[in-house]
C-alpha cells in the first residue's frame, strides 16, 4: 500500500498560485511561432542595459556565495530613496517579501485582513502560517478604508494593501489612505505593497514612507520585477523599521537573493532614462487598450499599472485557452471570483495591436456581437 503523504492540514486547502504560461511552452504544445506573452506584468522592453552589463561584469564569481547582507545594494537604495540601510530587507522577489512578514508576524489563529480581489500571493501565505484570513470587500473593485477596518479585531496582526491592485489596477488613493491611518490600532501591521509603484498617478499616490520615517508599523514593498524589467532574476524589497526589519531577517534564508540579481538591481538603478521611457511607453500603450476596448464594446477598469483588467463576454478561462491557440498568452483571473475578466499585460505596440487583433476575431469566431 502507497503510503499517505502527511502534510499540515492548512497546507492541504491551499490552491497553488497559477504563474503566467511561459512562451516555450505554448510555442512546444500548440507548435506555435512569434507568440506573445501579456499575463505577468512584465516590462515588454526587458531589462536596461546597463542592468545587463552589470550582471554580465559579475558571471566570474559566480563559484562565490552572494553577500548575505546585501550591502552595497541596501546602501545604493539607502541613498536612491532616503532611507537608513538598516530600514531594508532583500528579497528572492517581493513575493518572498510576503513569506517573510507572515513567517515573522502570524501565528496560529491570527488574523490578517486582504482584499477580495488582493493579489493571491497573501492568502497562501497567510494560510501556510495556520493563520485566518478576513476578508475585506472591494466595491467596484477597489480597495476600501472603511472595508478594511471594519474586519480588525482584537486577533488582527496584519493588513495587506497591494496599490495599486494586482488584478485590477486600481488605486487606494492619499485620503483613502490618510483615513485608514488615522484609525489603525498601533499594534496591527500594514502592509502596502508597491510593485507598480513607477507606474503612479503622483497627484494621487500616498506617501507611504511617511508612515515609515514616523516610526509606524508599516511595511512598503517594492520590485525590481516590473518597471525595471528583472523578473527572470528575481529581486525585490522592503522598507519598514529597524525593529520589523529585525524581525523579517531573523526569518530570512541566508542567502535569498543571488549576486546577480543584486548587481543588476545596482545597475538598473543607475538608468533613469530607461525607466523613464519605459513609464512613458506603458502610458501610451495603456490608451490604446482604452481607445480598443470602447471600439469593441468591452468595459475595462482604468489602472494604475501596466495591465488592464478587461470584462469579457465569455468565460475568462475560455478566452484564455482560444488566445492560446492565437499565440496570444493572457492571465484568466477566476481565482479571484471573477470568472467573466481577463488581465492583459501592456506589451510593445506590436503586441498590444496583436491581441487586439486576435482579441477580434476570437469574438466574431464565437458568435459574439460587437459594437
Amino acid at each position: 500500500m502507497k503510503p499517505s503523504i502527511l502534510s499540515r492540514p492548512n497546507i492541504k486547502n491551499i490552491i497553488p498560485y497559477e504563474p503566467g504560461k511561459p512562451i516555450s511552452e505554448v510555442e512546444r504544445e500548440y507548435n506555435l511561432k512569434d507568440v506573445i506573452k501579456l499575463a505577468s506584468n512584465e516590462n515588454p522592453r526587458g531589462p536596461s542595459p546597463k542592468a545587463i552589463a552589470a550582471l554580465t561584469k559579475s558571471l566570474s564569481d559566480l563559484h562565490l556565495y552572494p553577500d548575505g547582507g546585501g550591502y552595497y545594494l541596501k546602501q545604493k537604495l539607502s541613498d536612491h530613496i532616503g532611507i537608513a540601510a538598516n530600514q531594508i530587507v532583500l528579497g528572492n522577489g517581493s513575493a518572498e517579501i510576503v513569506e517573510l512578514i507572515t513567517e515573522a508576524f502570524v501565528d496560529r489563529g491570527d488574523e490578517v485582513v486582504i482584499g477580495r480581489q488582493a493579489f493571491f500571493k497573501y492568502r497562501i501565505a497567510v494560510q501556510i502560517m495556520d493563520g485566518t484570513v478576513k476578508w475585506a470587500e472591494m466595491p467596484d473593485l477597489q480597495q476600501d478604508a472603511e472595508a478594511l477596518i471594519d474586519q480588525i479585531t482584537d486577533k488582527t496582526k496584519l493588513i495587506f494593501i497591494a496599490n495599486p491592485n494586482n488584478p485590477t489596477g486600481t488605486l487606494m488613493d492619499r485620503s483613502q489612505v490618510n483615513w485608514l491611518m488615522d484609525r489603525i490600532p498601533s499594534d496591527v501591521i500594514v502592509i502596502f505593497d508597491e510593485a507598480y509603484y513607477d507606474y503612479r498617478n503622483e497627484e494621487l499616490y500616498p506617501d507611504s514612507l511617511a508612515f515609515v520615517n514616523e516610526g509606524r508599523n508599516i511595511i512598503v514593498l517594492r520590485t525590481f520585477s516590473k518597471s525595471y524589467g528583472l523578473a527572470g532574476i528575481r529581486i525585490g524589497y522592503a522598507l519598514t523599521t529597524p525593529e520589523i526589519a529585525h524581525s523579517m531577517n531573523a526569518v530570512r534564508e541566508a542567502f535569498n537573493v543571488n549576486s546577480l540579481a543584486m548587481d543588476a538591481a545596482m545597475g538598473a538603478l543607475d538608468d533613469n532614462g530607461f525607466l523613464e521611457k519605459s513609464v512613458r511607453m506603458n502610458a501610451d500603450g495603456k490608451e490604446l487598450f482604452y481607445r480598443e476596448c470602447y471600439r469593441l464594446g468591452l468595459q475595462y477598469v482604468p489602472s494604475e499599472a501596466n495591465f488592464i483588467l478587461i470584462n469579457v463576454p465569455l468565460p475568462g478561462r475560455e478566452l484564455f485557452l482560444l488566445m492560446l491557440h492565437k499565440g496570444v498568452v493572457i492571465r484568466p483571473v477566476d481565482v479571484y471570483d471573477l470568472p467573466y475578466h481577463v488581465r492583459v499585460s501592456i506589451g510593445l505596440p506590436h503586441e498590444n495591436e496583436k491581441f487586439f487583433y486576435e482579441l477580434e476575431s476570437v469574438l466574431k469566431e464565437q458568435g459574439l456581437s460587437l459594437v
